[in-house]
């Protein structure tokens, strides 16, 4: 089966079950990639920033504590949605 076909199946579900199976999907994610493609993948991702980082360190952005406790307040938000999204 192509993607498109895929694709043209998925659409053609109703609401109800296109949620569901996109939740079987990000449940069921880490068995369709190869792990050691994404982790070779991962690995140049940051040897790249590493490198870019090294060539202008005058790019970064300050990085203070409140920038931590946003992203762990829109990380737990976004648990959230996900959790009662599966519940509904």
């Amino acid at each position: 089966m192509s993607v498109e076909q895929l694709e043209s199946a998925i659409k053609a579900l109703p609401p109800e079950e296109r949620r569901r199976f996109a939740g079987w999907f990000d449940d069921h994610r880490h068995e369709l990639i190869q792990r050691k493609e994404v982790e070779a993948a991962q690995q140049q991702e940051v040897l790249f920033r590493l490198n870019e980082t090294d060539a202008k360190p005058g790019t970064l952005e300050p990085f203070e504590e409140a920038d931590v406790d946003r992203m762990i307040r829109d990380a737990a938000h976004a648990h959230t949605k996900k959790a009662s999204a599966r519940r509904g």
